[in-house]
């Protein structure tokens, strides 16, 4: 993505967060040259709790690898789960040069519990307790296609336990193993930089995580 192409997107994005207000975060996924991503810009991030250090979700993935974009501008209305279990009502639009190729993402959450809320409770002064059950029973039902709260510690966190990690005990080679295998599967280390992060949060060398990513892979061949 040039830098005029992303200019543009972050004013919009600035621009579309002071009019829809804190309940919508909008994510600009940037495709880089190597084959990996970055964020370049986020609004109202503290919704799902990411940062311009968290990797590509498994279903924006999806999409790349699937090639959606070459027959769809965009996809909407979609679920996506984020902090605790929060539901957003997610889009995602492809941001392609004039030759058709995909340069971002351009991803909306919209959180709608606020409004859910002021819904029960017109409801409930008419008395529909009925109808609330059935609107948290749908609420309930609803299946989410993409986690929003993925971030370089919370997939560390999956394969090893938190309070570990914080003693500074000393990790076996297959929990690093385990460990960096996961952060690879989810895209971690195509964000630039992420080496580094990966190793002071595992208290490991950058160049024994650099080891074991080529052990991975070499593995992943046979």
């Amino acid at each position: 993505m040039d830098d005029y192409l992303f200019r543009h997107y972050k004013n919009l994005m600035n621009y579309l967060g002071e009019v829809f207000g804190p309940h919508y975060e909008f994510v600009l996924h940037v495709l880089d040259p190597d084959g990996g991503s970055h964020i370049g810009h986020i609004v109202h991030g503290e919704l799902s709790g990411r940062s311009l250090t968290s990797p590509l979700t498994d279903y924006a993935k999806k999409l790349i690898e699937e090639k959606v974009y070459l027959t769809k501008d965009f996809v909407v209305n979609y679920v996506g789960e984020g902090p605790k279990g929060k539901k957003f009502r997610s889009s995602t639009m492809f941001i392609k040069n004039r030759e058709g190729q995909l340069q971002g993402l351009l991803c909306i959450n919209f959180d709608a519990d606020v409004y859910r809320k002021v819904a029960k409770d017109v409801l409930s002064l008419a008395n529909l307790s009925w109808d609330i059950q059935y609107l948290d029973k749908k609420t309930e039902q609803e299946q989410p296609v993409e986690n929003l709260t993925e971030n370089i510690q919370n997939i560390i966190y999956t394969q090893i336990d938190k309070d570990i990690l914080e003693s500074g005990a000393q990790l076996s080679p297959e929990q690093k193993k385990l460990a960096i295998s996961k952060l690879k599967e989810h895209g971690v280390f195509d964000i630039k930089g992420t080496i580094s992060e990966v190793a002071e949060i595992m208290g490991m060398s950058e160049s024994s995580v650099y080891r074991y990513l080529h052990m991975i892979s070499r593995n992943e061949k046979k």
